[in-house]
């Protein structure tokens, strides 16, 4: 009786003892781990027996329910939408993925083609030949070829490109890569008169004069020229001309180009132009390129870059367009028809609302300056300028000519000693409407004077001034332009650090084909 007793009171004392009440935070700590770690073995033993459930219940549903492969049922519309948007050779990859998908690449209206992907030039108009016959009477709605055949087939060329022209043709890109002369790569003329073409792309190549005087191009709307010859001073004016839809012009020169003596640009619906010359990077400074003369009364965007020729005419262009011009004119200023030619190229471009100019076209303005008032450029509100040495002193004379100008963005290197006494003359666009300006100077200039002059000008002279942007220096300059007494109260001064170095922006389609 006494040994039942004593087990009792025994078991009685380490229940107490094993009570959470009973146990020190120490302990409980202790516990605490094994026990949650008991409970996720629980559930995950709970959840590995629900899988298995499933797994069996996954088993006894017909086939018709299973889960499907849903790329393998996609309609072959969609599919071939998807390969459109491939290279031929990519294209041809993927469709070999699945016996269903093999003749898809087929119904595609396109090809995208590099000579590289094949032997030889035959091969190449072999593979040509054989889409066109097995896409029976399909439109071609887009056709890319990048051409550098090792001997080049004037008739064979010509008869694939005419096939593919007449299977109506979209988008036409030709990037031959051949520049030989007595190899040169000619288009068919059945070009000339293409009424589905929209996308015109063609670089080193040649355009031969055409049979007829009937060149109609009833849809083009976008036209990028490079290297292209033409066999005939004015074929380039009539085939602009003939575009009555086109809206973007890119027209990319080189020296040996035959363009005609000058570049005419004259269309009803053009909205934006590009030209740029390759003559520094191929023959140096010396030689000079085309004339231009343009007649454009609905352009919105003008881009002319590294260019140097005698004489630029804009006869109409659209008001508050957005220019570009990194021109170089080689004009006489003593003489009084070129003094003529070059202050109606100024009163075309007095109407833009937006201007990037270069040095070399800051510098010839400036020289004109000196003989003639310049124009007012009332629609402008914003200008960025990169402005030489010498012409520092014209920056007043010619934000005067600026009354409405909001934005200011000026690129320079150093200033000379006499520069700040010349800036005594105040623009009407401080008290008015110049609210941002980025002074941009190289992080290799640190001398306070040349860092705060320019700074010191605006600051203490603009009255609407809400932003200045300096670029960046040392801790002592900023401070000190920090300081300068302000003429607005709301103005503030940004650093911009220049952690990234400008990439000077091409149309050239040379890069494109390696």
């Amino acid at each position: 009786m006494r040994l039942k007793k004593h087990r009792l009171m025994r078991r009685k004392k380490n229940r107490v003892r094993n009570s959470p009440r009973a146990i020190s935070p120490a302990n409980q700590r202790r516990i605490r781990f094994p026990l949650f770690f008991l409970w996720g073995l629980f559930r995950r033993r709970r959840h590995l027996t629900l899988s298995s459930r499933a797994n069996r219940t996954r088993k006894t549903k017909p086939k018709g329910s299973r889960k499907v492969d849903r790329l393998s049922h996609l309609s072959d519309d969609l599919l071939s939408r998807i390969v459109s948007e491939l290279s031929t050779k990519e294209s041809i990859r993927f469709t070999s993925l699945s016996k269903r998908w093999r003749d898809i690449w087929l119904s595609v209206p396109a090809l995208d083609l590099d000579f590289r992907d094949f032997e030889d030039e035959y091969y190449l108009f072999d593979f040509i030949d054989k889409f066109l016959e097995l896409s029976g009477d399909r439109d071609v709605k887009r056709f890319k070829l990048i051409y550098d055949a090792n001997e080049h087939d004037h008739d064979a060329f010509v008869s694939r490109i005419d096939g593919v022209v007449k299977r109506r043709v979209c988008s036409l890109t030709i990037l031959n890569r051949i520049d030989a002369e007595d190899e040169l790569v000619r288009l068919p003329v059945s070009l000339y008169s293409c009424a589905t073409l929209v996308n015109l792309t063609l670089y080193c190549v040649v355009f031969d004069a055409p049979r007829s005087k009937l060149i109609s191009l009833p849809c083009v709307k976008t036209i990028h020229l490079e290297a292209v010859k033409f066999d005939g001073p004015t074929i380039l004016e009539t085939l602009i001309s003939s575009c009555f839809v086109l809206e973007e012009l890119t027209i990319v020169t080189q020296p040996e180009d035959e363009l005609g003596e000058v570049v005419r640009v004259c269309s009803k619906s053009l909205k934006s132009f590009n030209l740029e010359s390759l003559r520094e990077e191929l023959e140096g400074e010396e030689s000079v390129d085309r004339d231009v003369e343009i007649d454009a009364p609905k352009l919105e965007y003008m881009s002319i870059r590294t260019y140097q020729c005698g004489s630029f005419i804009i006869k109409h262009i659209g008001v508050s367009a957005k220019v570009h011009l990194d021109l170089k004119l080689d004009v006489e200023y003593d003489d009084p028809s070129e003094r003529t030619m070059m202050s109606e190229f100024l009163s075309a471009i007095s109407t833009v609302r937006d201007m990037i100019i270069s040095a070399p076209t800051l510098k010839f303005i400036r020289g004109y300056s000196e003989f003639e008032p310049l124009p007012q450029f009332s629609h402008l509100s914003h200008l960025e300028a990169s402005f030489p040495k010498p012409s520092r002193e014209f920056l007043p004379s010619l934000l005067d000519c600026c009354p409405n100008l909001q934005s200011l963005v000026l690129e320079y290197d150093s200033l000379s000693e006499t520069d700040e006494m010349k800036f005594f003359k105040v623009p009407l666009c401080f008290q008015s409407s110049l609210e941002f300006v980025e002074l941009k100077t190289p992080a290799t200039i640190m001398e306070t004077s040349t860092k705060m002059k320019l700074p010191i000008y605006f600051i203490r002279n603009c009255s609407v001034l809400k932003k200045l942007v300096v670029s960046e220096g040392s801790d002592n300059i900023i401070r000190k332009i920090k300081k300068i007494p302000k003429r607005s109260r709301r103005c503030e001064v940004v650093v911009a650090k220049q952690n990234y170095k400008a990439v000077a922006e091409t149309y050239s389609l040379s890069s494109a084909m390696y």
